[in-house]
């Protein structure tokens, strides 16, 4: 789903205001005490930083405290699986990025919980767009020269990826099979030292987050070739999505959403979605969020579920062909 406007924004939490006019006694109450917003991620990260910012508008918008508890640990499950075993009365949500939500369903050979029956969607809140980069000594000097090359030497370009099932990985995946390529994957447990091999020549090309590589390319140290959103991002003005630059149905990005327990009351999930699409509309967030290098998304709890379903049908024939499991 592409990022919207602020005035759409606004129109879509007075929407869901109103489908929350009439809430029943239970939701009336709510909050009743400190919400726990569960990240299944350490501190730190996108997700963490926006989940604070999220935290502390929505205290002041419900009048009572919202918590951030990370619970890292299991790529994500470990958090989301406490998140899903929490009673359904709206005081612990989380906010993750989509992995424990949708990747680790096919990358896992058991989950402790599922996310289509365990838990209740309630809004996007952002994208995670991801660049290609390369050297800049490097030959290529746009995504379709890295193509040609890498048609004609198979295998001898080394692409350095983040862990295995990460949505960058993903998203090299991808990009090899929409494009007819054969890149020397080369994985690292992280994006620290990917970086500092990729500056150091270790490796010639990675696709990461956009906050990672982005000081770099300013510096002039490495190229983006592309971004793997459908549409430009306003950090990296200028380069090309992907799919404009002739890979076909080609779109790998992370994303970011709130969630809560199954069964949670029809009122509470108007008031919290209500209080996302706002949150996003706000001055302030239009300059947080590319900070952290996200695009805002918002809308309904049914675009959250379309989301959740459409990635996984997108992945699994992806990560069957690549044989790629973590357990």
């Amino acid at each position: 789903m592409s990022s919207m406007s602020r005035r759409q924004l606004g129109g879509l939490a007075l929407g869901a205001g109103f489908a929350a006019a009439s809430p029943s006694a239970s939701a009336q109450a709510w909050p009743a005490r400190p919400v726990a917003v569960v990240v299944p991620w350490p501190a730190g990260g996108a997700a963490d930083a926006l989940a604070r910012s999220v935290a502390q508008d929505f205290a002041g918008r419900f009048g009572q405290s919202f918590v951030v508890d990370n619970r890292s640990g299991a790529n994500g499950n470990i958090g989301a699986a406490a998140v899903a075993r929490a009673a359904p009365d709206g005081h612990t949500l989380m906010i993750t990025t989509n992995g424990p939500i949708t990747n680790n369903t096919l990358l896992y050979r058991s989950m402790p919980f599922n996310p289509v029956t365990d838990l209740t969607p309630i809004v996007l809140l952002a994208e995670l767009p991801l660049v290609i980069a390369a050297r800049s000594q490097m030959p290529y000097r746009s995504l379709q020269a890295l193509i040609v090359h890498a048609q004609a030497n198979p295998g001898r370009v080394n692409c350095g990826t983040p862990p295995p099932g990460s949505t960058a990985h993903l998203a090299v995946e991808l990009l090899m099979h929409r494009a007819g390529i054969r890149l020397n994957l080369i994985p690292y447990r992280g994006s620290a030292p990917l970086t500092n091999d990729l500056l150091a020549g270790a490796v010639d090309m990675a696709i990461d987050l956009v906050t990672t590589h982005l000081p770099h390319i300013q510096a002039g140290t490495l190229r983006a070739l592309g971004v793997t959103s459908t549409a430009p991002i306003a950090q990296l003005p200028g380069v090309l999505p992907v799919q404009a630059q002739g890979v076909p149905d080609y779109q790998a990005t992370g994303w970011i959403s709130l969630l809560g327990p199954a069964r949670l009351p029809e009122e509470v999930i108007g008031r919290l979605n209500a209080a996302g699409n706002a949150y996003l509309a706000i001055d302030g967030t239009e300059a947080l969020l590319p900070r952290l290098g996200l695009t805002p998304l918002g809308g309904t709890p049914t675009d959250l579920t379309r989301r959740m379903a459409a990635e996984v049908a997108q992945w699994r024939p992806i990560i069957q062909a690549a044989n790629i499991s973590i357990d």
